[in-house]
């Protein structure tokens, strides 16, 4: 069984934080987009360091030795060894930005592209877990408007659970951590965060980050303006690249992200720049400006991810994102989590083990027939058998019915379509064989209910019956995203 890193209470999270620009008490200065970049960059530049003096000092074994008293990598008491232990337990680190501004004057913020809204939304979540036994990590995201129970019990998108607890004595970070684990099951062991500046501050310091781009990139929202082909990206534009989500969806933005870590570790842990000291040192000195942490997430803890993953590359980092189903409740728009798909991801990360292979991989889909739980269907008419022929008719159609039967009342002119709260999706799949249904939810509905009415045609129901059927089953696997900018060229480009 594997060894596991002690689980903090969700009371150890909040301020104070540790490192970075000092702040207002209660409140974060760091990005909506890029908090996800700061778990990867404490272990990617600090691995690097330790990296480089380790070809440094190979490289010394192999000349001539002189008498000079010198330090082994890794040696905190001199005796020649070294005393840094690797890892042999999982590590959680919540990586969590928000979407302040508090901090940056009117210019940096026209600069960077980050619009003057005052406040706080965590609009970027994500869960890093550091494997040493599979010699990797996964990175698991959650999409800022997942429909969630937050810390104080009240259902709403994920990304107002920090606002609520800084709204109270809960603390925003600790609300964050304890809302991911409610839903999750998986412990949190460390926090990061990291601000706007201080990202820029460390793609500078690295001379930029190069890929390669099938299309052209351009959003004057995000202050962004790419072309297509091999770019190198300034802190300013990459900060654009993992920002922009207008040109697709939230769920692209998220695509770009996680290929801007792989990106990112690898060039961090290149020979290019693990052989050049002063640019590491430069490195390091901006990522410890740049990051903040929880308490326990010390220096020498950082130390120790850092000697435990010194050699990861992206081939080893798994990107998912939380299975889900686009819905409208109440008409407000919400990203639900699909139960069973979204368990089997979660199970994975509390055991320590594989992520099913195409469980994760895509956005959030549109409900589907075989998403559809079994109907009921009811006839609210005096016409005999009308019922039992749309049964017929939806079953031909793929739809699974619980039950047929007649309904209280048997005067309904017009066929209506009831659905509990967070099933208005399903509603219209199934209206589409009734058209002009009138759909209207029932607050306590627990299942879609066909109340078949005189408007519905027996005929056509009839030939819809006699139709192949739909083949019903669990739905194929979704591609893995292919938003602009997020998936690599399927020729490697060497850029």
């Amino acid at each position: 069984m594997t060894t596991r890193a002690p689980t903090l209470s969700p009371q150890d999270f909040g301020p104070p934080l540790t490192g970075g620009r000092r702040r207002t008490p209660g409140r974060l200065s760091w990005t909506r987009v890029i908090a996800v970049v700061a778990g990867f960059m404490v272990v990617a530049v600090v691995s690097a360091t330790i990296t480089a003096a380790l070809l440094v000092w190979h490289g010394q074994r192999q000349i001539t030795a002189v008498d000079v008293e010198t330090q082994v990598p890794g040696d905190l008491d001199g005796d020649g060894g070294v005393d840094i232990p690797e890892l042999t337990d999982l590590r959680n680190v919540l990586v969590v930005g928000s979407d302040s501004r508090e901090g940056l004057s009117r210019r940096e913020r026209a600069d960077l592209g980050t619009g003057q809204f005052e406040g706080t939304r965590t609009d970027t979540i994500m869960l890093v877990q550091l494997d040493p036994q599979r010699h990797g990590a996964a990175m698991l995201s959650f999409p800022r408007d997942l429909l969630v129970t937050r810390c104080d019990g009240s259902q709403g998108r994920i990304n107002g659970a920090y606002d609520i607890g800084a709204s109270s004595e809960v603390g925003g970070p600790t609300c964050v951590v304890r809302t991911v684990t409610e839903l999750t099951g998986i412990p949190v062991h460390h926090y990061v965060q990291v601000d706007f500046a201080g990202f820029v501050q460390v793609v500078d310091a690295l001379g930029g980050v190069s890929m390669y781009l099938d299309e052209p990139i351009a959003d004057a929202d995000a202050n962004i303006d790419l072309p297509a082909g091999c770019v190198r990206m300034s802190g300013q534009e990459a900060l654009g690249f993992v920002r922009v989500r207008k040109i697709d969806s939230d769920f692209g933005r998220i695509a770009r992200q996680q290929r801007f870590v792989r990106e990112l570790v690898d060039q961090v842990t290149s020979a290019r720049v693990a052989l050049n000291l002063p640019r590491l040192f430069s490195l390091v000195e901006a990522a410890a400006k740049a990051v903040d942490t929880d308490p326990s997430l010390s220096l020498g803890v950082m130390r120790q991810i850092a000697f435990s993953f010194r050699d990861i590359r992206s081939d080893r980092i798994d990107a998912r994102t939380v299975p889900a189903f686009n819905r409208v409740i109440s008409g407000a728009a919400y990203v639900v989590a699909d139960e069973a798909r979204a368990e089997a991801l979660f199970a994975a990360f509390r055991e320590g083990v594989a992520a099913p292979a195409d469980v994760g991989t895509e956005g959030p889909s549109d409900v589907r027939v075989a998403d559809v739980p079994p109907l009921v269907v009811l006839n609210a008419t005096n016409i005999s058998g009308l019922a039992t022929a749309a049964t017929h008719a939806l079953q031909a159609r793929g739809f699974a019915v619980e039950s047929t039967a007649n309904a209280d009342r048997s005067d309904a002119g017009r066929t209506v379509i009831e659905h509990p709260q967070d099933r208005r999706e399903e509603a219209e799949l199934v209206r589409e064989l009734f058209p002009g249904a009138l759909i209207r939810r029932a607050a306590d509905a627990t299942t879609v209910t066909v109340y078949v009415g005189a408007d519905t045609d027996p005929e056509r129901l009839a030939a819809m019956a006699e139709e192949e059927p739909t083949p019903t089953g669990p739905p194929e696997p979704e591609p893995e995203p292919t938003f602009a900018g997020a998936a690599p060229p399927e020729t490697p480009k060497d850029c």
